[in-house]
């Protein structure tokens, strides 16, 4: 009987050695997210526009995957985290110009 081995598609050794940033790019890198995001945009039309739809979602799964239990730590973790607020789609905040 001969054994064919083979190399393994997915390891969640892999995924745990990654840092929480490198697993949340990966995370909204794979979603398949953009129907639900156009949909989103086109419904918003004359709303508030304070930030984009896009960069708005990319946090609520930022909280998600770096485990936030609320959104006010969220915020705060964004408030103090550039390169999360980047990955997020926040590269510019309109406070920040003031």
């Amino acid at each position: 009987m001969a054994i064919i081995s083979q190399k393994n598609l997915f390891s969640w050794e892999n995924l745990e050695k990654l840092t929480d940033l490198k697993r949340l790019e990966l995370i909204l890198n794979n979603i398949p997210d953009e129907k639900l995001m156009r949909k989103l945009e086109n419904n918003r039309k004359n709303g508030r526009d304070d930030y984009p739809v896009r960069a708005m979602w990319n946090s609520m799964l930022a909280g998600i995957v770096l485990d936030h239990e609320r959104i006010e730590t969220l915020r705060r973790e964004l408030k103090r985290n550039p390169a999360l607020r980047e990955i997020c789609g926040f590269n510019i905040f309109k406070r920040d110009k003031e």
